[in-house]
């Protein structure tokens, strides 16, 4: 009995702890929802578009070195 009674009286405690310290505070979107919660969607999309942007100039950069695009002296000889 004394065992089935500590046992729920730890899992209790430990739900109020999580309560109290994640959860409510992510609800609120103070302290724990900096690093817990999602990015905003603005700022996700900013940044695939950026990613999107760099990938184009390295495939556009390797593109113009492999035809020979880049150099126009090759060209004119």
């Amino acid at each position: 009995m004394n065992t089935a009674l500590f046992a729920v009286a730890v899992t209790a405690a430990a739900i109020a702890l999580t309560w109290f310290c994640c959860m409510r505070p992510m609800l609120r979107r103070r302290d724990a929802a900096d690093g817990a919660c999602c990015t905003p969607a603005q700022r996700i999309d900013d940044q695939i578009r950026a990613a999107r942007d760099e990938l184009s100039q390295f495939q556009r950069a390797r593109r113009d070195a492999w035809t020979g695009a880049a150099s126009p002296d090759r060209h004119e000889a």
